[in-house]
């Protein structure tokens, strides 16, 4: 009995014991790498059988809780699944290796995906980590410099504006008509407004560009100028998991102003030195002066010049008017007398006794007393803001459904207290595995943004030198202008409110008369209030935008599958635009204006295709058909009033067109309809993953063109590819050669981007005008006008493009991509002139031309250190560019270049806008020539000073036309001149950059992560409107901000080596006789001086992170958190304090007064639950 209850009990325990670990639950925790030791997050842990799991964080690290002995799969798309039995050690530590189909080696291709391996054509891609690290609105600013061959321009630094994004250069007769196609999720954006900043950068996955033909063929004319293909995040099999990330910050004006003159002595004492040149040395000869045999003597001009330092105008008899410091005055001067001169607002003074500038020294009196500093109108207008964006998402899925769902907001404020930029996105994504051979998905997406920009004016997002321009204030104009008012002591004077006494501009305050009473008429007077303006006044886009698409996906026989897509994009945009009673949109008139622009746009996209593939051993063989049909209507409907009766209202009726408003009642509607349909095709081959062909064919059809037999354009493309690492006799050197590729393409793509909607058919236009008169408006009756004559010759542009490149990896560390491209664009669209009797146009776009692009772009990223614990990266990329004109009619050349033996023409002024006219002065920069590059910098050359004159000399060339001007000099002379007239227009050379690009690098050690970008610019040239027509104009002291590189360095008779001319007052006769470094006074007359290198180092983003430790988050339910520190735009460093990007040609030509980059700083944390 006892052996056998012994013999129980011996049984017994075991099992007690088993049932106990099996019934015993512990806390697991540990972290999963992929086989280089990286961190993996978002990798799914789950218990088989139950329904308990978790994720990864982003450090790796994960925890759940289980019993003893429970099967736990550990699985990622893109990585081999794991199953492993859980034990009593509570620690588990996982690698996951590769799948069979690396994610990492999909990319997104036309209607489809591929192994990066396979492709025969030249692609980048940009990670959502590059993305989402940066605070920016729009993607288009963090494309910036993240791959080769990208190159982005901004007219100016609003936040929530795209920036242009081209892709290899310029490729069409118009920078506008070369910017890259945008697909987002499959779809290509036709119409909007800034498609690209109704996104939610956190939305996106990736983003894919694809540049040579064989890349972009399938998407035919749309392509013909890269694709920028951009996949948002879906959800994946797995533990469903939620996101949080805020990020907190301050936005702030860029580092790379202009150095500008600002201090109240410098301004004095210079204009002291003007009026001191101009009645010592002025001369009523043109291109002269009498420097060599003054007017007058030294001490009577340099006394003249103090007792008129007030009222001098440029004229020897009359001294009243306003003066260029506009009788501001910041010194008390003990024992001075005033004798007024003028009255009202032309109320002046002339000095005597003792005088401010001291004329023994031409410097400020040491007796003076200051009363105080000139006001910073940048105080007023500038001020660092609060940028705030917030990010929710959840995903996750089940064996046959997944889903994404995320909304965000986000603030991001100007430095400019009325510029602003805000968004509230939401996306939900799901796909459904319906059957075992149909699959379902729906992707839908809402924005609503507000973009509200700096200025009041209604017509003009930049509008310059134009008196709405908060920087036109801050930067140019009457740099001694009081915004307060003073008493005689310089203190301040406030209102019965307490509010400081705001100076209108031009009307008058204290002075040593006394208080000058404004001009009657009006509480504006000529003047102008810069707070009150950017406090009242509003102009500001609100969009509301809806997409949505959906999909079936499908297996049919063997080897087939089909996909159709339909997508509908609706966008709503309304500009309104409301200017105070105190300031209307004419700088002229006391009237206040409204008006509205309203536009819609729908877009319906449908494409059909059907896949085929098979292997036949070493054969792989594949093969795609499709359709796709776009449709897009566009309506707009606008109307704006005038003169307000009551200030602040903006209600319509308060606007009755009266009193000789500038801008009366405006009414315009409008429709425009544009279809495009495609059949195209695709096939593969690829014999034992070594040898690889390929070829598309796409014909396209466009409404623009008005007959059938016009409308259909066939392009095409061929590739191919030879994988030398996977041949037996390179096998030798898979110890340090791991990858080794080399391809080619060659394809020819058609372009109708610069062709109008409706450029091939009769237009008709059915309106009213209408006028004033006092006390009603006046229709003048509906009627019926007909538009241009129809253009019926144009067809595609087309686009021949060779490319041959090379992929390679060294130890696996090393990876990188080459390739050299050229693309002859033939039929290409120009403006040419035509007989005005025959037609009644001057000119009529015809494809007459040819444009030849060559380049060569880098891709290099090194893997520096691969440690389970300390991970370094450093990527590089550099794209070089040029273009050539190849061809142009001959009835555009306009004459014979004597120095330079070529023909040359004026081109249309699309590049340089802002320069100035053709056949005079800075018209030349359109010139252009057959073999020339596209955008020559061509201006007249700044020699130096005349030392007999202290006039600017320019380089002229002898010609027999103007010999008799140069007596003593040989026809084909070079000379220099003081007459700008002669000057002789050089090529100083392709203004394109020599070589564009980025780099980066990425340092991980443990919990800490660090990620630095920069984007560069090297080379080439731009010229600065800013430097041209201001800044540098030594003509116009006292009413304009100028540079600090005059300072002690113009011409006088103590200084006769210095780099810039005499300083001189704009007198009558200036226009004739004076003109100084950059221009002369009265026109657009240009030289090098004003054009400077175009490179710059931008630093893009430096981020500084910590993940905290997983055993503090499990204490709180939290799967992962990570703290950040941001700086994005924080340092941009160029030449002349300019922003070469803000530019519509990327760096060739940036206006006067642009809207300067906003740089960031940020605070982040991201969460997941």
């Amino acid at each position: 009995m006892k052996k056998r209850l012994s013999f129980f009990l011996m049984l017994l325990i075991p099992l007690l014991t088993m049932a106990f670990v099996q019934a015993q639950e512990l806390t697991y925790s540990g972290t999963v790498r992929d086989a280089e030791g990286n961190p993996l997050s978002g990798v799914s842990v789950a218990v088989v059988g139950t329904t308990i799991g978790t994720a990864s964080g982003s450090n790796g690290s994960f925890t759940f809780r289980a019993p003893v002995g429970s099967k736990v799969l550990f699985s990622l798309v893109g990585k081999k699944s794991v199953t492993i039995t859980t034990t009593n050690n509570a620690q588990i530590n996982m690698t996951l290796e590769e799948s069979e189909q690396e994610i990492e080696d999909v990319v997104v291709i036309a209607y489809g995906t591929a192994k990066k391996k396979d492709l025969t054509g030249s692609i980048s891609t940009v990670d959502s980590k590059t993305l989402g690290a940066q605070a920016n609105s729009t993607l288009t600013k963090a494309l910036e410099g993240a791959a080769p061959g990208i190159q982005v321009s901004s007219v100016d630094g609003q936040p929530g504006y795209d920036m242009g994004i081209r892709i290899r250069g310029i490729g069409s007769s118009s920078q506008n008509n070369s910017n890259a196609l945008v697909v987002i999720d499959g779809v290509p954006i036709a119409a909007g407004f800034n498609v690209l900043s109704t996104m939610n950068p956190k939305d996106i996955e990736s983003v894919t560009i694809l540049k040579d033909a064989a890349s972009t063929a399938l998407w035919g004319s749309r392509g013909a100028n890269g694709v920028i293909m951009v996949t948002s995040k879906k959800g994946a099999k797995g533990q469903s998991k939620i996101d949080f990330e805020g990020k907190v910050g301050v936005n702030m004006l860029a580092n790379n102003q202009p150095k500008l003159i600002r201090g109240v002595e410098d301004n004095y004492e210079m204009m002291w030195q003007s009026i001191y040149n101009s009645v010592r040395y002025g001369s009523t000869e043109k291109y002269t002066t009498n420097f060599s045999k003054p007017n007058m003597s030294h001490e009577a001009a340099a006394l003249f010049a103090s007792q008129h330092l007030f009222n001098y105008t440029g004229s020897t008899s009359i001294f009243t008017g306003p003066n260029a410091l506009s009788n501001w005055m910041y010194y008390k001067v003990p024992g001075a007398t005033y004798v007024s001169t003028g009255s009202g607002d032309n109320t002046s003074a002339t000095m005597l006794d003792n005088y401010l500038i001291d004329p023994a020294t031409g410097k400020i009196n040491k007796d003076a007393v200051k009363l105080y500093d000139v006001d910073d109108w940048r105080k007023i207008a500038y001020t660092d803001r609060l940028r705030q964006e917030y990010t929710v998402s959840a995903s996750g899925g089940g064996d046959k459904t997944d889903y994404f769902i995320s909304t965000g907001y986000l603030s991001d404020p100007s430095y400019i207290s009325n510029s602003n930029f805000k968004r509230y996105n939401i996306r939900s994504t799901v796909n459904s595995q319906i059957t075992d051979w149909l699959k379902a998905g729906v992707n839908a997406t809402y924005s609503n943004r507000s973009t509200r920009l700096q200025n009041g004016r209604f017509s003009s997002r930049n509008p310059g030198a134009a008196v709405q321009n908060v920087f036109r204030w801050t930067d140019g104009y009457k740099p001694l202008a009081s915004i307060y008012q003073r008493d005689e002591n310089g203190n301040m004077v406030y209102d019965a409110q307490g509010n400081p006494e705001v100076v209108r501009l031009l009307g008058q305050q204290y002075s040593p008369l006394g208080v000058v009473t404004p001009k009657a008429g009006g509480t504006r007077t000529t003047g102008y209030d810069l707070e009150y303006q950017m406090e009242n006044s509003q102009s500001e886009y609100v969009s509301n935008d809806i997409a949505t698409i959906g999909y079936l996906q499908g297996k049919f026989w063997n080897d087939f599958t089909f996909n159709v897509q339909m997508s509908v994009n609706q966008s709503y945009h309304m500009r309104y635009v409301s200017l105070p009673k105190k300031w209307g949109e004419s700088s002229n008139a006391e009237q206040g204006m409204i008006g509205r622009y309203h536009t819609q746009y729908m877009d319906i996209n449908s494409q059909e295709t059907i896949n085929w593939g098979h292997d036949y051993g070493k054969h792989h063989v594949d093969a795609l058909i499709g359709h796709e049909f776009s449709w897009m209507k566009m309506e707009s409907m606008n109307y704006k009033n005038s003169l307000s009766l009551i200030d602040n209202f903006t209600g319509t009726g308060n606007y009755i067109f009266l009193n000789n408003g500038g801008t009366f009642s405006g009414v315009g509607f409008g429709t425009q309809k544009e279809a495009m349909e495609g059949y195209f095709s695709r096939a593969n081959y690829i014999y034992d993953d070594k040898y690889i062909a390929t070829a598309s064919i796409r014909k396209d059809g466009s409404s623009k063109f008005r007959y059938n037999e016009d409308r259909w354009g066939l392009f095409w493309s061929v590739g191919g590819a030879w994988r030398a690492s996977s041949e037996e006799f390179m096998q030798s050197t898979s110890s340090w050669l791991s990858e080794l590729k080399l391809r080619a393409s060659y394809g020819v793509i058609g372009n109708q981007n610069g062709i109008g909607r409706y450029q091939g058919y009769q237009t008709w236009r059915y309106g009213a005008a209408g006028y004033t008169t006092p006390g009603s408006y006046q229709p003048s009756g509906w009627t019926l006008s007909q538009g241009a004559a129809p253009n019926t010759s144009i067809t595609w542009e087309k686009k021949n493009t060779i490319d041959a490149g090379m992929d390679f990896s060294l130890w696996n560390r090393i990876h990188a991509t080459v390739d050299w491209y050229q693309t002859n664009t033939t039929d290409l669209l120009l403006d040419a002139p035509i007989s005005y009797a025959m037609t009644g146009q001057t000119s009529l776009l015809q494809n007459t031309g040819e444009l030849q692009s060559r380049g060569l772009e880098l891709d290099l990223n090194i893997d520096i250190i691969k440690q389970p614990e300390l991970n370094w990266s450093f990527n590089v990329n550099a794209g070089h560019y040029k273009v050539k004109i190849m061809k142009v009619p001959e009835s555009m050349i306009n004459q014979q270049d004597a120095a330079h033996d070529q023909k040359w023409w004026y081109a249309t002024a699309d590049a340089w806008s802002s320069v100035g006219n053709t056949g005079s002065g800075a018209g030349a920069a359109y010139r252009r020539w057959i073999g020339g590059d596209y955008y020559n910098a061509i201006f007249a050359k700044y020699m130096g000073v005349d030392k007999s004159t202290g006039l600017p000399l320019y380089g002229a060339l002898v010609t027999e036309a103007n010999q008799g001007k140069f007596p003593n000099a040989k026809v084909g002379e070079f000379i220099n001149t003081t007459d700008y007239s002669e000057a002789y227009m050089y090529d100083f050379g392709d203004a394109t950059p020599d070589l564009i690009g980025g780099f980066g690098t990425t340092l991980r050690w443990k919990s800490f992560d660090f990620m630095a970008s920069f984007a560069y610019q090297l080379g080439g040239l731009f010229f600065s409107n800013l430097y041209g027509n201001f800044i540098y104009n030594t003509s116009d002291i006292g009413n304009q901000v100028l540079s600090q590189d005059l300072l002690g360095n113009t011409f006088s008779e103590s200084n006769q080596d210095a780099k810039y001319p005499m300083l001189m007052v704009n007198s009558p006769n200036a226009s004739t006789v004076y003109s100084n470094g950059s221009r002369v006074s009265n026109g657009n007359t240009y030289t090098d001086m004003s054009v400077f290198d175009a490179s710059y180092l931008n630093v893009k983003n430096i981020t500084v992170g910590y993940t905290l430790p997983q055993k503090w988050m499990d204490k709180v339910k939290v799967a992962s958190l990570r703290a950040y520190v941001s700086l994005d735009n924080m340092w941009v460093f160029s030449k002349a304090g300019i922003d070469p990007r803000n530019s519509i040609v990327g760096g060739l030509d940036v206006g006067a007064y642009t809207y300067p980059m906003i740089r960031s700083s940020s605070f982040g944390l991201k969460v997941t639950f």
